[in-house]
């Protein structure tokens, strides 16, 4: 009886204690109003304090590490073949894929996103708009690189030492893409050098599109195109030839199955009992 009577005195002071030390946090209250409002100068504080921590100020460069550990988690590596955005989103006898990028990077990664976008339009399969999204810094990573149906959005933040520069997410339905997410991760970035920070924001959006890479070796000769894995970005940081040649085959060339399709649209072929077409050539 006496042990149970003094363990709830000592609970009592103890709660009696942090309810001081609450009214203290407040600003010493003296009615429901004020507490509301020393609730909030003190999450004005506490927040003041995070913003005067740099999280993206974390690595100051990237040098002296080796570049092969940053991909080792790239959802892309070992595959070597297209996966082609949905058919709704591909016109193939007007553009190929017609495409809308968001925008959602801070002020400092407009360049690297620029340019990217620019190099990417250089592709005859490939229709692009750029949608511009507001970032607000204050945003945590889950809102600047929200997901958006149809699109690919492309931001940055700090996601901590992940082992990965950058990741391109894509989601996926039926074995085609319906949205992807192109993450920058300022963790290692914020202080890269501009061929760094080129190279990924090339290579990810890249991804976006649905492209594998172009070679796995970070220590051979550079192929100079920003889907081969390198040590040694400065040549690799655009597209390349066989990126678009990979581009024109997946949305401008009519695939056998579609194109079988079309052909029956057209009253050109008719299907046979076993699941064959016949072409009606001529005539």
């Amino acid at each position: 009886m006496g042990k149970g009577i003094i363990g709830s005195i000592t609970t009592l002071l103890l709660l009696a204690g942090i309810g001081i030390a609450c009214w203290y946090f407040l600003g010493k209250p003296e009615n429901i109003a004020e507490a509301k409002e020393g609730l909030g100068d003190a999450y004005n504080r506490t927040k003041d304090q995070i913003d005067k921590f740099d999280f993206g100020d974390v690595l100051d460069s990237l040098e002296g590490f080796d570049w092969g550990d940053f991909f080792t988690d790239d959802p892309f590596a070992g595959n070597s073949t297209v996966t082609g955005w949905n058919e709704k989103f591909i016109e193939r006898d007007s553009g190929g894929l017609h495409l809308t990028i968001v925008n959602s990077l801070s002020a400092e990664w407009q360049e690297e996103f620029d340019i990217a976008v620019a190099d990417w339009s250089a592709s005859s399969a490939l229709v692009l708009t750029v949608e511009e999204k507001p970032v607000d810094d204050a945003w945590d990573n889950e809102k600047k690189c929200e997901r958006q149906a149809d699109k690919m959005v492309v931001c940055n933040g700090n996601f901590g030492e992940t082992g990965w520069l950058g990741i391109c997410e894509t989601e996926i339905m039926n074995g085609r893409i319906i949205s992807a997410v192109a993450k920058m991760n300022e963790y290692y970035l914020n202080k890269a050098e501009f061929v760094e920070r080129r190279f990924t924001m090339c290579h990810e959006i890249g991804h976006g599109f649905g492209l594998p890479h172009t070679d796995e070796n970070f220590y051979n000769k550079n192929l100079g195109n920003c889907l081969d894995y390198t040590n040694d970005p400065e040549e690799n940081v655009e597209p390349g030839q066989v990126n678009f040649d990979k581009l024109e085959d997946a949305y401008l060339e009519v695939e056998e199955e579609e194109r079988e399709r079309m052909l029956l649209r057209s009253g050109r072929v008719e299907e046979n009992m076993d699941g064959s077409v016949t072409e009606a050539i001529g005539g």
